[in-house]
């Protein structure tokens, strides 16, 4: 079975440089914060800060659908608001996925800004896909983001 895409794009009147701090930068220290039903904390694996090359675990609350998973960042564009990282290990890909790959971009619109995410899900050969799964994922990508963007309205000199 051949590789999956999904991709989706969000406006935001927030403008792209804070969002990109918030939901790509700092994502390991603000996603326990802002959803701590979901995302009990975050770690270092490999390396001490989000450049590429780095390995970062997010432990999943007690009660949420996976315990953990592990993200490579790929790559980090400051100047062009650009993420990539590749999931590469915990129960939310073991047995299921070789890896998905993440590519999330924020393109200034206006006084706010677009957000394109998208995910290349790898199936492991000799599985099947879940089509239901991988859309649940999107929609729970699509509610992150919104928190994030919340959070970023309600609070205007965060990551300002």
């Amino acid at each position: 079975m051949g590789v999956k895409t999904y991709s989706q794009e969000i406006e935001s009147p927030v403008v792209a440089a804070r969002l990109f701090k918030a939901f790509c930068l700092d994502d390991h220290n603000v996603f326990p914060k802002l959803m701590p039903e979901s995302f009990k904390s975050t770690e270092f694996v490999e390396g001490t800060s989000v450049k590429a090359g780095s390995v970062r675990q997010f432990n999943f609350s007690d009660g949420y659908q996976y315990k953990n998973a592990k993200n490579k960042i790929d790559e980090i564009d400051l100047a062009n608001f650009y993420c990539k990282y590749t999931t590469i290990g915990g129960d939310m890909v073991d047995g299921k996925y070789e890896c998905l790959v993440s590519e999330t971009k924020f393109y200034p619109k206006g006084s706010g800004c677009v957000c394109k995410m998208t995910t290349h899900v790898h199936p492991l050969s000799g599985t099947e896909f879940n089509e239901e799964a991988a859309k649940i994922g999107q929609e729970e990508l699509k509610k992150m983001f919104k928190v994030v963007e919340e959070y970023l309205i309600a609070n205007p000199d965060a990551y300002a």
